[in-house]
């Protein structure tokens, strides 16, 4: 990840949205109230610490995140096809790296999808 020093600080916010820790731990049901409309950011020492923001907000934010990963993967592999259609060598084939790997197809087939995803 890229130090936020070395690029420009793309969050914006308002005076309103900004609340000490303190003030914050004082009157944390209303500042929920208040994130149900837009995100809070929570200061130390004039600094901005923290973001509150609503759980729909972040559910967003993490389909949106797995969205991005899943484009990132499909242009890997379209990079991939495009250099096995440039490069006169041959692929290795599945049989050939289930034997190299000692597995069978069979035990291949037995493991659960939710095993092997990330």
């Amino acid at each position: 990840m890229v130090p936020m020093s070395d690029i420009e600080d793309p969050v914006l916010f308002s005076p309103a949205q900004l609340v000490s820790s303190s003030k914050l731990s004082k009157n944390l049901g209303a500042y929920l109230d208040k994130i149900r409309k837009h995100p809070i950011f929570v200061t130390r020492d004039q600094e901005v610490e923290a973001v509150m923001l609503n759980i729909n907000d972040y559910r967003e934010l993490l389909f949106e995140e797995q969205r991005v990963e899943e484009l990132y993967h499909a242009v890997l592999a379209i990079r991939r096809l495009v250099e096995h259609f440039e490069s006169p060598r041959e692929l290795v084939g599945m049989d050939d790296v289930l034997k190299r790997s000692g597995v069978t197809r069979e035990e291949l087939e037995g493991i659960p999808d939710d095993a092997v995803d990330g």
